[in-house]
Protein backbone atom coordinates (compact mmCIF):
# COMPACT_ATOMS: atom_id res chain seq x y z
CA UNK A 1 0.00 0.00 0.00
CA UNK A 2 1.44 3.60 -0.87
CA UNK A 3 1.80 6.44 1.12
CA UNK A 4 -1.12 8.14 -0.30
CA UNK A 5 -3.50 5.23 0.00
CA UNK A 6 -2.02 4.22 3.49
CA UNK A 7 -3.41 7.91 4.59
CA UNK A 8 -6.98 7.88 3.04
CA UNK A 9 -7.24 4.37 5.26
CA UNK A 10 -5.66 6.37 8.39
CA UNK A 11 -8.71 8.87 7.85
CA UNK A 12 -11.26 6.53 7.26
CA UNK A 13 -10.29 4.63 10.31
CA UNK A 14 -10.21 7.61 12.35
CA UNK A 15 -13.94 8.18 11.11
CA UNK A 16 -15.57 4.98 11.69
CA UNK A 17 -13.92 5.16 15.49
CA UNK A 18 -15.52 8.12 15.91
CA UNK A 19 -18.96 7.73 13.90
CA UNK A 20 -19.19 4.33 13.48
CA UNK A 21 -19.23 2.88 9.69
CA UNK A 22 -22.91 3.13 9.15
CA UNK A 23 -22.85 7.10 9.95
CA UNK A 24 -20.03 7.49 7.89
CA UNK A 25 -19.88 8.64 4.02
CA UNK A 26 -17.58 8.23 1.29
CA UNK A 27 -18.01 12.01 1.36
CA UNK A 28 -16.75 12.17 4.91
CA UNK A 29 -14.11 10.03 4.33
CA UNK A 30 -12.97 12.51 0.75
CA UNK A 31 -13.22 15.71 2.94
CA UNK A 32 -11.27 14.26 5.92
CA UNK A 33 -8.30 12.65 3.64
CA UNK A 34 -8.58 16.17 1.34
CA UNK A 35 -8.42 14.10 -1.70
CA UNK A 36 -11.06 14.05 -5.24
CA UNK A 37 -13.62 11.69 -5.22
CA UNK A 38 -11.87 10.28 -8.59
CA UNK A 39 -8.96 9.42 -5.93
CA UNK A 40 -10.88 7.21 -3.49
CA UNK A 41 -12.62 5.52 -5.86
CA UNK A 42 -8.86 4.90 -7.71
CA UNK A 43 -8.41 3.26 -4.18
CA UNK A 44 -11.39 1.49 -3.44
CA UNK A 45 -14.71 0.63 -5.30
CA UNK A 46 -16.56 0.75 -2.45
CA UNK A 47 -16.91 2.14 1.50
CA UNK A 48 -16.68 -1.75 2.23
CA UNK A 49 -13.51 -1.77 0.15
CA UNK A 50 -12.28 0.57 2.35
CA UNK A 51 -12.78 -1.37 5.68
CA UNK A 52 -10.92 -4.44 3.87
CA UNK A 53 -7.82 -2.21 2.96
CA UNK A 54 -8.01 -0.98 7.07
CA UNK A 55 -7.94 -4.80 8.07
CA UNK A 56 -5.74 -5.94 5.47
CA UNK A 57 -3.21 -2.83 6.91
CA UNK A 58 -3.45 -4.10 10.35
CA UNK A 59 -2.99 -8.00 9.96
CA UNK A 60 0.33 -6.43 7.37
CA UNK A 61 1.78 -4.90 10.41
CA UNK A 62 1.30 -7.24 12.65
CA UNK A 63 2.76 -10.36 10.40
CA UNK A 64 6.03 -8.05 9.81
CA UNK A 65 6.21 -7.22 13.47
CA UNK A 66 5.66 -10.79 14.07
CA UNK A 67 8.38 -11.52 11.79
CA UNK A 68 10.48 -9.67 13.06
CA UNK A 69 10.29 -11.27 16.34
CA UNK A 70 11.28 -14.51 14.72
CA UNK A 71 14.30 -13.22 13.29
CA UNK A 72 15.38 -11.94 16.50
CA UNK A 73 14.73 -14.60 19.10
CA UNK A 74 14.00 -18.57 19.17
CA UNK A 75 10.92 -19.37 17.13
CA UNK A 76 10.01 -22.42 19.07
CA UNK A 77 9.83 -20.86 22.81
CA UNK A 78 6.50 -20.34 24.19
CA UNK A 79 7.47 -16.89 25.79
CA UNK A 80 8.00 -15.85 21.78
CA UNK A 81 4.83 -17.26 21.18
CA UNK A 82 2.87 -15.34 23.32
CA UNK A 83 4.08 -11.87 22.44
CA UNK A 84 3.64 -12.71 18.76
CA UNK A 85 -0.14 -13.13 19.63
CA UNK A 86 -0.11 -10.16 21.79
CA UNK A 87 0.85 -7.90 18.56
CA UNK A 88 -2.61 -7.87 16.72
CA UNK A 89 -4.69 -7.48 19.95
CA UNK A 90 -2.48 -4.89 20.71
CA UNK A 91 -2.65 -2.85 17.14
CA UNK A 92 -6.19 -3.36 17.08
CA UNK A 93 -6.58 -1.66 20.31
CA UNK A 94 -4.38 1.66 19.38
CA UNK A 95 -6.12 1.99 16.33
CA UNK A 96 -9.71 1.44 17.89
CA UNK A 97 -10.43 -1.73 15.82
CA UNK A 98 -11.98 -3.06 18.59
CA UNK A 99 -14.95 -0.78 18.41
CA UNK A 100 -15.05 -1.16 15.06
CA UNK A 101 -15.25 -4.62 14.92
CA UNK A 102 -17.70 -4.43 17.94
CA UNK A 103 -20.32 -2.00 15.83
CA UNK A 104 -20.13 -4.72 12.83
CA UNK A 105 -20.29 -7.74 14.59
CA UNK A 106 -23.96 -5.89 15.92
CA UNK A 107 -24.81 -4.61 12.72
CA UNK A 108 -26.94 -6.79 9.96
CA UNK A 109 -24.21 -5.99 7.58
CA UNK A 110 -23.33 -9.49 6.37
CA UNK A 111 -20.70 -8.26 4.04
CA UNK A 112 -18.90 -6.90 6.39
CA UNK A 113 -19.32 -9.59 8.98
CA UNK A 114 -18.04 -11.76 6.64
CA UNK A 115 -14.72 -9.82 6.00
CA UNK A 116 -14.40 -9.75 9.86
CA UNK A 117 -15.11 -13.74 9.82
CA UNK A 118 -12.38 -14.35 7.04
CA UNK A 119 -9.50 -12.32 8.81
CA UNK A 120 -10.17 -14.24 12.17
CA UNK A 121 -9.83 -17.22 10.33
CA UNK A 122 -6.44 -16.00 8.76
CA UNK A 123 -5.66 -15.25 12.53
CA UNK A 124 -6.79 -18.96 13.69
CA UNK A 125 -4.60 -20.69 10.77
CA UNK A 126 -1.57 -18.27 11.65
CA UNK A 127 -2.09 -19.87 14.85
CA UNK A 128 -2.54 -23.26 14.37
CA UNK A 129 0.85 -22.74 12.31
CA UNK A 130 2.42 -21.46 15.13
CA UNK A 131 1.44 -24.37 17.75
CA UNK A 132 2.60 -27.04 15.55
CA UNK A 133 6.02 -25.63 15.26
CA UNK A 134 6.17 -25.47 18.87
CA UNK A 135 4.32 -27.98 20.07
CA UNK A 136 5.59 -30.24 17.14
CA UNK A 137 1.83 -31.07 16.44
CA UNK A 138 1.74 -34.26 13.81
CA UNK A 139 -2.29 -33.51 12.52
CA UNK A 140 -3.14 -30.22 11.12
CA UNK A 141 -6.48 -30.69 12.49
CA UNK A 142 -5.48 -30.49 16.06
CA UNK A 143 -3.51 -27.77 15.69
CA UNK A 144 -6.59 -26.05 14.29
CA UNK A 145 -8.89 -27.22 17.06
CA UNK A 146 -6.43 -25.91 19.61
CA UNK A 147 -6.60 -22.75 17.91
CA UNK A 148 -9.60 -22.61 18.34
CA UNK A 149 -9.79 -23.60 22.10
CA UNK A 150 -6.97 -20.60 22.71
CA UNK A 151 -9.35 -17.57 21.44
CA UNK A 152 -12.53 -19.14 22.67
CA UNK A 153 -11.00 -19.74 26.56
CA UNK A 154 -8.79 -16.48 25.83
CA UNK A 155 -12.20 -14.63 24.64
CA UNK A 156 -14.19 -15.99 28.01
CA UNK A 157 -11.75 -15.11 30.48
CA UNK A 158 -11.12 -11.83 29.63
CA UNK A 159 -14.80 -11.07 29.63
CA UNK A 160 -15.22 -12.70 32.93
CA UNK A 161 -12.29 -10.70 34.17
CA UNK A 162 -14.43 -7.55 33.60
CA UNK A 163 -17.61 -9.18 35.23
CA UNK A 164 -15.86 -9.56 38.29
CA UNK A 165 -13.58 -6.09 38.55
CA UNK A 166 -9.94 -8.39 38.67
CA UNK A 167 -8.26 -5.72 36.92
CA UNK A 168 -4.83 -6.15 37.65
CA UNK A 169 -5.28 -9.43 35.85
CA UNK A 170 -2.73 -8.88 32.70
CA UNK A 171 -3.87 -10.43 29.18
CA UNK A 172 -0.17 -11.98 28.55
CA UNK A 173 -0.62 -13.86 31.80
CA UNK A 174 -4.13 -15.42 31.50
CA UNK A 175 -2.55 -16.17 27.77
CA UNK A 176 0.12 -17.97 29.47
CA UNK A 177 -1.95 -19.82 31.67
CA UNK A 178 -4.71 -21.22 28.52
CA UNK A 179 -1.41 -21.98 26.57
CA UNK A 180 -0.96 -23.96 29.29
CA UNK A 181 -4.17 -25.77 29.20
CA UNK A 182 -4.10 -25.73 25.22
CA UNK A 183 -0.59 -27.99 25.51
CA UNK A 184 -2.23 -30.32 27.77
CA UNK A 185 -4.93 -31.05 25.55
CA UNK A 186 -2.79 -31.74 22.53
CA UNK A 187 -1.28 -34.17 24.52
CA UNK A 188 -4.80 -35.90 25.28
CA UNK A 189 -5.57 -35.27 21.49
CA UNK A 190 -2.54 -36.86 20.14
CA UNK A 191 -3.12 -39.83 22.89
CA UNK A 192 -6.37 -40.37 22.96
CA UNK A 193 -7.75 -38.81 19.39
CA UNK A 194 -10.26 -36.18 21.67
CA UNK A 195 -10.53 -34.06 19.00
CA UNK A 196 -13.84 -33.15 17.57
CA UNK A 197 -13.75 -31.31 14.37
CA UNK A 198 -13.14 -32.91 11.25
CA UNK A 199 -10.30 -32.28 8.92
CA UNK A 200 -12.06 -32.37 5.44
CA UNK A 201 -14.91 -30.02 7.05
CA UNK A 202 -12.23 -27.47 8.54
CA UNK A 203 -10.36 -27.58 4.78
CA UNK A 204 -13.28 -27.30 2.90
CA UNK A 205 -14.14 -23.91 5.40
CA UNK A 206 -10.67 -22.59 5.49
CA UNK A 207 -9.87 -23.30 1.43
CA UNK A 208 -13.78 -20.82 0.70
CA UNK A 209 -12.11 -17.72 2.06
CA UNK A 210 -9.48 -17.86 -0.75
CA UNK A 211 -6.07 -16.88 0.53
CA UNK A 212 -3.91 -14.94 -1.86
CA UNK A 213 -0.77 -17.09 -2.35
CA UNK A 214 2.66 -14.98 -2.04
CA UNK A 215 4.34 -16.52 -5.59
CA UNK A 216 8.46 -16.34 -6.23
CA UNK A 217 8.33 -13.35 -8.85
CA UNK A 218 6.70 -11.34 -6.33
CA UNK A 219 9.35 -12.11 -4.00
CA UNK A 220 11.86 -11.17 -6.35
CA UNK A 221 10.59 -8.11 -7.32
CA UNK A 222 10.59 -6.56 -3.66
CA UNK A 223 14.09 -7.52 -3.70
CA UNK A 224 15.13 -5.93 -6.27
CA UNK A 225 12.83 -3.20 -5.65
CA UNK A 226 14.75 -2.79 -2.30
CA UNK A 227 17.80 -2.80 -3.89
CA UNK A 228 16.86 -0.25 -6.69
CA UNK A 229 16.24 2.56 -3.88
CA UNK A 230 18.56 1.59 -1.17
CA UNK A 231 22.54 3.02 -1.52
CA UNK A 232 24.22 -0.49 0.35
CA UNK A 233 27.37 -1.26 2.33
CA UNK A 234 29.26 -3.86 1.06
CA UNK A 235 28.26 -6.38 3.72
CA UNK A 236 24.57 -5.21 2.86
CA UNK A 237 24.61 -6.14 -0.97
CA UNK A 238 26.36 -9.40 -0.70
CA UNK A 239 23.77 -10.86 1.67
CA UNK A 240 20.90 -8.69 -0.37
CA UNK A 241 22.43 -10.26 -3.75
CA UNK A 242 22.58 -13.66 -1.66
CA UNK A 243 18.88 -13.41 -1.13
CA UNK A 244 17.86 -12.56 -4.55
CA UNK A 245 20.12 -15.32 -5.87
CA UNK A 246 18.42 -17.87 -4.02
CA UNK A 247 14.71 -16.69 -4.79
CA UNK A 248 15.19 -16.76 -8.08
CA UNK A 249 16.13 -20.48 -7.83
CA UNK A 250 13.77 -22.66 -9.79
CA UNK A 251 13.30 -24.30 -6.28
CA UNK A 252 14.08 -22.18 -3.45
CA UNK A 253 15.68 -23.61 -0.49
CA UNK A 254 13.90 -22.85 2.73
CA UNK A 255 16.19 -23.48 4.99
CA UNK A 256 19.23 -21.46 2.69
CA UNK A 257 16.28 -18.50 2.72
CA UNK A 258 15.77 -18.85 6.50
CA UNK A 259 19.22 -18.36 7.06
CA UNK A 260 20.11 -15.76 5.01
CA UNK A 261 17.06 -13.76 5.86
CA UNK A 262 18.28 -13.75 9.65
CA UNK A 263 21.68 -12.43 8.44
CA UNK A 264 19.49 -9.85 6.36
CA UNK A 265 17.61 -9.09 9.32
CA UNK A 266 20.84 -8.29 11.45
CA UNK A 267 22.66 -6.78 8.57
CA UNK A 268 19.81 -4.01 8.08
CA UNK A 269 18.86 -3.51 11.99
CA UNK A 270 19.62 0.30 13.41
CA UNK A 271 20.62 1.15 10.09
CA UNK A 272 18.76 3.44 7.47
CA UNK A 273 16.86 1.82 5.84
CA UNK A 274 15.54 -0.51 8.79
CA UNK A 275 12.08 0.03 7.82
CA UNK A 276 12.46 -0.73 4.40
CA UNK A 277 14.50 -3.82 5.45
CA UNK A 278 11.83 -5.29 8.06
CA UNK A 279 9.04 -5.13 5.23
CA UNK A 280 11.43 -7.11 3.02
CA UNK A 281 12.07 -9.54 5.87
CA UNK A 282 8.31 -9.86 6.72
CA UNK A 283 7.51 -10.66 2.48
CA UNK A 284 10.50 -13.15 2.14
CA UNK A 285 9.35 -15.00 6.13
CA UNK A 286 5.87 -14.96 4.79
CA UNK A 287 7.03 -16.77 1.30
CA UNK A 288 8.94 -19.40 3.64
CA UNK A 289 6.13 -20.18 5.13
CA UNK A 290 3.88 -21.08 2.48
CA UNK A 291 6.90 -23.21 0.81
CA UNK A 292 6.83 -25.25 4.37
CA UNK A 293 2.88 -26.27 4.38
Amino acid sequence: MNNRKRLVVDHALSLFVEKGIGQTSIQDIISRAGISKGTFYNYFSSKHECVEAILEQARYDARLMRGELMMERDSEGIEILLEQISVLSSINRKRGLDAVFEEILHSGDQELKKLVLKYRIYELEWLAERLTEVFAIEKEEHAFEASVLFYGMMQHLLFTKKLIHQHTLEPKTIARSVMFYVKEILRLMAEEETNVLDSHNIQIFVNSFNKVELTADEVIEHIEQFKQDTDFTKSQQDITEALLAEAKNKEPRVIVMNALLKAFSNEFKASLYMNEAKEVTSIIWYFIKQQKN
